[in-house]
């Protein structure tokens, strides 16, 4: 049995212009970015890991589709923010920083502000163990606390907070770090979407998965670098080579419609199409493989 769906036309920003979608106060030029920040902005993360850009869906983006899909808030999804107690090496604090990122994404989407405020104090917690200090300051406590019920300012308040986290990796030395975070994040977006699909069979986030295959061969790529410096990233890079192969099942129909490009806004309108199979049989497996890998990464 398939499940065919029909991917309808979205609006995105132009491939390099995540920081401007998240900070209209200082605007730049498409062309003169040649550093991209590794960024929590609504539409894609464009990552530069050595000489090689990888596209990534943020958790921001993976969850917006989650809420467009039409499917309701389940707080049992959520990593417990107790288990942080339980986050003593740096492994383990780096892709849970991810996790708790995702889920405070997926909270405030949803506009759950009771449980955003818990959320960041634990994400804060994490940051200064990591030493992330300079962009978890006191300004940044205070702007959250004071936009707690604002869905669209906490967006762009913490979609500026993890790109200047990255930044500050980078700037340390620190890549190894930053690309778990950004596995972390991807991970839990991912599961969340899953689990959401198991209970509601709802087409969009069907295809949603579908469309994986790239953003996880990509998440291998920037991971596989430091695959022998610790066994955890070694065994989490295992793991998604298994999960990837998964996807060789799906298939994609593209069909190309020239793109209407917006100058003045610096946006592109993607009108083309693609059609994604997913077997019944993908779908489990990869429901019941990302649960696992989450799992490991939680626990």
């Amino acid at each position: 049995m398939r499940i065919r769906l029909l991917q309808i036309p979205v609006l995105t920003l132009a491939a390099l212009m995540a920081a401007s979608c998240v900070n209209n106060s200082a605007k730049r030029d498409v062309s003169k970015l040649t550093d991209v920040d590794l960024s929590l902005d609504t539409t894609a993360q464009t990552i530069k890991f050595g000489n090689t850009l990888f596209s990534l869906p943020s958790p921001y983006h993976l969850t917006m589709m989650i809420k467009e899909a039409g499917t309701r808030f389940n707080e049992s999804l959520l990593n417990s923010v107790d288990n942080n107690q339980n986050y003593t090496s740096l492994y383990k604090k780096c892709v849970n920083l991810g996790v708790y990122g995702a889920d405070l994404a997926y909270m405030n989407i949803y506009g759950q502000s009771p449980l955003i405020v818990n959320q960041f104090s634990v994400i804060k917690n994490i940051a200064n163990d990591l030493d992330l200090t300079s962009a978890f300051n006191k300004s940044l406590v205070e702007r959250v606390e004071n936009n707690v019920d604002n869905t669209d300012s906490l967006l762009r308040i913490m979609s500026n907070t993890y790109r200047d986290v990255d930044v500050y990796l980078k700037e340390s030395q620190r890549q190894r770090e930053g690309a778990l975070v950004l596995a972390g994040g991807w991970i839990e977006a991912m599961y969340i979407m899953t689990q959401l699909v198991k209970d509601t069979n709802n087409d969009k986030l069907v295809q949603r998965i579908g469309e994986s295959k790239q953003p996880l061969e990509n998440l291998i790529k920037i991971l596989s670098p430091y695959y022998a410096e610790l066994d955890e990233i070694g065994a989490l890079v295992d793991a998604l080579i298994e999960l990837s192969a998964d996807f060789d099942e799906v298939e994609q129909h593209y069909t190309y419609v020239v793109p209407e490009i917006d100058v003045e806004n610096r946006m592109t309108i993607i009108k083309s199409r693609t059609t994604v199979e997913v077997p019944s049989s993908v779908l489990t497996s990869v429901t019941g493989k990302v649960a696992t890998i989450r799992k490991q990464i939680i626990g």
